[in-house]
């Protein structure tokens, strides 16, 4: 009887190790994964259109407004108040788009272990669905020796969990901290249109001392074809389609074609399989992230006419955006270990 008590204990412990160790080999392939998917082929086109041309040819007036109207890339679809969880389809409209991204998730939707919102319009609501907000994330690290070391699941720090056991906590080592804000996207369609040779030219106009540096970053859905990076604080992402999806994952948890590996909770394994997260990965289609594209610009104010507003030609305005994006959040100078 002790004999077989032993022999059940050493089972017991060699089958929890090998499942820790598991777990272990499926995290590291997940990062190395993820890892792989963000390297670039390092060669980027021109995308430069108006080559040989007149480039004022084709530029028109963008549309401007806090009105929830689409920019032209899509119609407007049917009346917004019409849609609901069983008439909406995804890229028929921009009113069809908007539900969407409003959408509350839920757990059997993929929501999680670890998030920050439920849906697109927490962060990005002011003053109309798209904008900016208030609302801020947590990153953190620490210093060795100079060598700045991320947090134990990545610099993000989740601010909520799905299971009490999950939600993330900084620990004391980890004296690197600072909040990102979340961006805006109105007028985004605009910018990811920009070609590479803009950005570069802009980059090259710059004072020597001053200059910024031109982010080279794989377009997730093309198959790592290289662009200049334009959207992220950053600018690790050059389309709004890769851009989208790596909210999905990191705001929302929910994985999709272009980021099928679940997030951990402080490099603890999470996903499909380990208790916590009852969806299979991919946990989404990926069909949900298109309305950033269909956004209008922000209006402008002009100090003459106090708040009355304006319009830009797109090329003008765009160039604006994407130097701000692009360029000079590259330049800025920042603390030692800053991320």
């Amino acid at each position: 009887m002790h004999h077989r008590s032993t022999v059940l204990m050493i089972l017991l412990v060699g089958l929890i190790g090998f499942l820790v160790l598991q777990n272990q080999n499926v995290f590291s392939q997940a990062r190395q994964s993820r890892a792989e998917r963000f390297r670039h082929s390092g060669v980027i086109w021109d995308e430069d259109r108006s080559a040989g041309s007149d480039p004022r040819s084709d530029a028109t007036e963008a549309p401007t407004g806090f009105d929830n109207l689409t920019n032209g890339f899509i119609e407007q679809g049917p009346p917004y108040e019409t849609l609901n969880a069983d008439n909406v389809v995804a890229r028929r409209s921009f009113n069809d788009n908007r539900f969407i991204f409003e959408e509350f998730e839920t757990i059997q939707d993929g929501l999680g272990p670890t998030y920050n919102a439920q849906s697109c319009r927490e962060c990005h609501q002011n003053v109309v669905t798209g904008g900016a907000s208030q609302v801020a994330e947590l990153r953190s690290g620490r210093l060795e020796n100079g060598q700045f070391f991320e947090s134990l699941g990545g610099t993000l720090i989740q601010s909520r969990a799905t299971h009490p056991d999950l939600v993330e906590r900084v620990i004391p080592e980890d004296a690197i901290r600072t909040f990102r804000i979340s961006t805006n996207t109105l007028g985004n369609g605009f910018v990811e249109a920009i070609a590479n040779s803009t950005l570069l030219a802009i980059r090259d106009k710059q004072p020597a001392e001053m200059r910024g540096s031109a982010v080279i970053v794989p377009v997730l859905e093309a198959n790592g074809t290289s662009r200049i990076g334009r959207f992220g604080w950053k600018s690790q992402h050059a389309s709004l389609e890769s851009f989208s999806a790596d909210a999905y994952l990191n705001e929302m948890g929910i994985t999709s074609p272009l980021f099928p590996e679940e997030n951990t909770s402080s490099g603890r394994y999470v996903g499909f399989g380990s208790g916590y997260d009852p969806v299979a990965d991919p946990e989404d289609d990926g069909e949900d992230v298109w309305h950033s594209l269909t956004l209008c610009v922000p209006p402008r104010h002009r100090r003459a006419d106090r708040f009355q507003m304006t319009c830009l030609p797109v090329k003008r305005y765009s160039i604006k955006l994407a130097a701000r994006f692009a360029i000079h959040l590259r330049s800025r100078p920042r603390s030692p270990g800053q991320k």
